[in-house]
């Protein structure tokens, strides 16, 4: 297995990250103004780039804006590194380098793949809002990072 590691994205990998996003979905890309989120999201320190084997192969938008806890917005993998575990190693180090004891992150009930990934890397199911995508609805998680009781 390769090895998986997160580095923060500099404004010079803009390019990349968007093109990502791009070439996964170009209307969802254009549609939600994906560009300038993540524009925003790497001047915020809030992006990181996934690498495999010290290769960029995806990005994930790291924040506390979901009730001060912490959030992956977004996880982003390249289509042919899909399915490897990349993304279930990469989700883990965020949750590693988490300042908060619980991690949260969503997806639409239609994507199974990330359900399992989520479920297999220790993720519990939270709950469920219909009416963000029409006939889809958004699915919540959340993992325990740390226990704030114990010091070692």
């Amino acid at each position: 297995m390769e090895t998986i590691s997160l580095r923060k994205a500099t404004p010079k990998d803009r390019a990349l990250v968007v093109d990502f996003d791009y070439n996964l979905s170009k209307v969802e890309h254009i549609e939600l103004k994906r560009a300038e989120k993540i524009t925003k999201a790497i001047k915020d320190k809030e992006c990181f780039i996934i690498l495999a084997d010290n290769s960029a192969v995806g990005f994930v938008l790291f924040d506390y804006r979901f009730f001060d806890q912490g959030w992956i917005e977004l996880i982003i993998l390249e289509e042919k590194h899909r399915g490897k575990g990349i993304g279930g190693q990469a989700i883990l180090l965020i949750c590693q380098q988490s300042k908060t004891p619980k991690v949260f992150t969503s997806t639409n009930s239609s994507n199974t793949q990330m359900q399992k990934a989520l479920q297999k890397v220790g993720f519990s199911f939270a709950g469920k809002i219909n009416g963000l995508d029409e006939g889809d609805p958004e699915l919540f998680y959340f993992k325990t990072t740390k226990d704030r009781k114990t010091k070692n």
